[in-house]
């Protein structure tokens, strides 16, 4: 174990100790963990605290906890700040009179563009009006109610006067998924809505004269231009690569299809096909060694150098081109966070009083952090800060060699994936096997060859169309071959390994268990570090113990995705909507939320019918996970049909059984009549799980018809469910109180989104429950939600949005 004083030393030199800076993003974390924010009179109390501490302190202890009241009691102010921001529930669902400008590029969507746009007035409203927010609007159907495409889609800057219908900043809440309240909150997004129409619109009044030019819609409409003139190059092309050249030119992930980020994330270099700090780093990198060669030449007189040095002034240039390529590429999170970690680091670099990178890391952290309070609840904070220490313990304890430049490199990127094993764990519930060499391969091409040539190109293409689309049509093949290759690593036996959401011990273990395998002197043996990895790694997921039965209806909007557990055994009844393009809730809700519980596998997928919100992410699903088998009412010649290993008819009176739990069809029957108003709905699968713990009836889309046949033609005993998952998202076509007293269900779970244009569930329909005395549950105001019935004891509800909130939270339910 070597001579212990002399590696503490070793240690000591690397890390520097606890930094003072390392307070603030540690301060952040434990002011986002708390489930309610102090008022902002205490948040003052802090502020004032901290400063006379400050004063009257010595010591680092005592620098330490000065930063930490000052820090807590500032961002307590950031996020009541943040907060204020969001649009008052009265002013959902009203049609308002708005005039403002677009703030950002706008993203074309299927039939429309969505667009961020800020809102400066309301014509005739001054005093109701929810002015100076931004708001996240899309416009569907020929750009405005009667209006035609003539007008033109609108452009960063311009200002525009519109009818617009809003809505709170509510998303979907599900565990272990994307968090799209806190993404709003963090942006700046008071509220999302739709444009009906124009506020001038009798007189065809879109347009506002003049423009709104700042250095950010200056930015935004470069990206713009830019965006334009690569289609028109590409057009015809494949559209993945030519979305990889527009995500690698100006950071509009967006253009790449939604199948190829489940390719990238298999393979392990979804950070590269973004505006990366690994781009952003090489970039400035490069503008600091011209910068230099630039200066020391005789282009540049010697006096212009007397009063800043070559190395300072060519740091300044590198970092001043980071800053203007990230606000060229959106000035997104991670764009933001690489250019304060350059400017800290180049700073503290020139200065020379910073010893360790320890303190150099923990200051940037500290930059980023006081810019965005929310970047520390980011996965891409953490995997960037890990990976630059990673590499930096590890080089600390091997000096490379030009004859071994390669190993090294290879050894170094080992490195790098072994010490972001905990955090794609905890934030991406899988491990990618074929990563190291993925990223062996796709980080020089990416960065040496694809990336400066879309530059280049994008550039040229600006200013000489005819060249520029000959190069941009080269980085097009470049990034195809770039494509077929990770097409091919992805595709490898167990290119990736889901894990269970580490708890915080089987966490500790791991950070344990790679800082030990890193760290430049060896404490302790190595393997015990790969022992240490290793419980995280093998935990397997949770699932219902003996006499339990487990029901999650997943918050998926507008549609239906739930999934049944018994012991041995999980079926996913239905699979959710499609959003609109390629996103649908196999990929968004539906495969994070398993992976995060560890599940890599399902015994069986039913999709009930064919109506676009019940098997949207049937195929998503199936792509990411092996499903045994699938039972349907699709036609045999529906994509989800033939997709499957295996696929079954739902018929009435087809049963199975699995360990305790039996699963049984009562609809759709092969003579039963057909709905001519819905003939999808009235094929539904009716599946009804019976256990000792409790009866589940999960209904599809089924209406009132199908609801009295089964009412005549069965047993009440045959249809009593103690959890009754609501026909039809609670639509008047359903839930009949003939049917509601034959199944006289405990509770009534809805599933629906928040707001949805139908107006599911009907007040009519919830009024039935509520007489009937059904104890409702609904997704769209409790989010995911979990019911875990256990013989002989009360079932056990855990609503996502409602147990715990952290205080971004949305109360969906007020004003309601």
């Amino acid at each position: 174990m070597g001579n212990w004083p002399q590696q503490a030393a070793t240690w000591r030199g690397v890390t520097g100790g606890i930094p003072v800076a390392a307070v603030v993003p540690l301060v952040a974390l434990a002011v986002h963990a708390l489930p309610q924010l102090p008022a902002a009179q205490v948040a003052w109390l802090l502020v004032a605290g901290g400063l006379v501490l400050g004063l009257a302190g010595h010591g680092q202890l005592a620098m330490k906890a000065a930063l930490a009241v000052l820090a807590a009691g500032l961002i307590v102010l950031r996020v009541h700040g943040a907060l204020a921001e969001r649009i008052d529930p009265s002013y959902e669902g009203r049609v308002l009179q708005v005039a403002g400008y677009v703030a950002q590029l706008p993203q074309p969507l299927d039939r429309g563009v969505r667009f961020r746009f800020v809102i400066e007035s309301c014509p005739g409203a001054a005093n109701d009006c929810p002015a100076a927010r931004a708001v996240q609007l899309s416009w569907y159907e020929g750009f405005g109610r009667g209006q035609s495409r003539a007008i033109g889609a609108p452009r960063p800057g311009e200002r525009w006067q519109l009818a617009v219908r809003l809505k709170r900043a509510v998303a979907l809440v599900n565990p272990g998924t994307f968090d799209g309240e806190l993404r709003a909150l963090e942006e700046g997004i008071a509220a999302s809505g739709s444009v009906v129409g124009a506020a001038g619109e009798a007189a065809g009044n879109f347009r506002i004269a003049g423009q709104r030019w700042t250095i950010a819609t200056v930015l935004e409409r470069a990206r713009l231009a830019a965006r334009d003139a690569i289609v028109a190059a590409l057009a015809g092309t494949d559209p993945a690569a030519r979305g990889t050249v527009i995500a690698l030119s100006i950071g509009d992930q967006a253009a790449i299809p939604a199948r190829w980020w489940r390719v990238f994330n298999q393979t392990g270099i979804g950070h590269l096909m973004s505006i990366s700090g690994l781009h952003i780093t090489m970039l400035a990198g490069m503008v600091v060694a011209l910068s230099r060669r630039l200066l020391r030449s005789r282009l540049v007189p010697g006096a212009a150098l007397l009063l800043v040095p070559v190395p300072t002034l060519a740091w300044a240039i590198g970092v001043g081109a980071a800053f203007l390529y990230s606000g060229l590429a959106g000035w997104g999170v991670p764009a933001q966070r690489t250019c304060w970690m350059l400017a800290v680091a180049g700073g503290a670099l020139i200065s020379g009083r910073t010893r360790s990178v320890a303190s150099i890391l923990a200051l940037a952290a500290a930059v980023v952090t006081a810019f965005d309070p929310w970047a520390v609840l980011s996965p891409g904070f953490w995997l960037s800060f890990a990976a630059v220490a990673a590499i930096v313990l590890f080089g600390s304890a091997h000096r490379v060699r030009r004859r071994r430049l390669l190993s090294e490199a290879v050894a170094t990127q080992w490195a790098a994936t072994i010490a972001l094993l905990p955090l794609g764990a905890l934030f991406f519930s899988s491990v990618s096997l074929v990563g190291p060499l993925a990223n062996a391969f796709a980080i020089p091409l990416v960065s040496i060859v694809i990336t400066p040539l879309t530059l280049g190109a994008t550039v040229v293409a600006l200013l000489v169309p005819p060249l520029g689309a000959l190069l941009l049509r080269l980085a097009a093949w470049s990034s195809s071959l770039l494509l077929a290759l990770l097409d091919w690593a992805a595709a490898l036996p167990l290119a990736t390994w889901t894990v269970a959401r580490p708890g915080p011990l089987l966490l500790a273990l791991a950070v344990a268990g790679c800082a030990l395998l890193l760290s430049p002197v060896s404490l302790l043996p190595r393997r015990w570090g790969a022992a240490l990895l290793l419980p995280m790694l093998a935990a397997g997921p949770r699932g219902p113990a003996a006499g339990e039965i487990w029901v999650t209806a997943l918050d998926v909007g507008q549609g239906s995705a739930v999934l049944i557990e018994v012991p041995g055994y999980r079926l996913l009844f239905d699979a959710g909507p499609v959003y609109g393009g390629e996103l649908e809730a196999g990929t968004r809700v539906i495969t994070p939320y398993l992976r995060a519980r560890g599940i890599d596998r399902l015994d069986a997928l039913v999709v009930s019918h064919a109506d676009a919100d019940h098997a949207g992410g049937a195929l998503a699903v199936l792509g990411n996970f092996p499903v045994a088998w699938v039972a349907s009412s699709l036609a045999d010649g529906h994509p989800v049909s033939a997709g499957a290993a295996r696929h079954f008819a739902c018929r009435r009176g087809e049963l199975w059984r699995w360990g305790e739990a039996d699963f049984i069809f009562l609809n759709p029957g092969d003579d039963d009549p057909v709905s001519r108003k819905s003939p999808t709905n009235a094929r539904s699968c009716v599946l009804r799980v019976t256990t000792p713990a409790a009866t589940v009836m999960l209904t599809g889309d089924i209406e009132t018809a199908q609801e009295r046949l089964l009412v005549r033609t069965m047993e009440p005993s045959a249809l009593h469910a103690d959890l009754l998952v609501v026909p039809h998202h609670g639509s008047t076509t359903s839930s009949s109180e003939r049917f509601l007293a034959a199944v006289a269900p405990r509770t009534a779970l809805f599933q629906a989104g928040y707001r949805n244009r139908y107006r599911h569930p009907n007040p009519k329909v919830l009024a039935r429950y509520r007489a009937a005395g059904i104890d409702i549950l609904r997704s769209d105001w409790h989010g995911a939600i979990t019911i875990r019935y256990r013989l002989g004891q009360e079932p056990r509800i855990e609503r996502a949005r409602l147990d715990a909130p952290p205080y971004w939270r949305i109360d969906a339910g007020a004003g309601s």
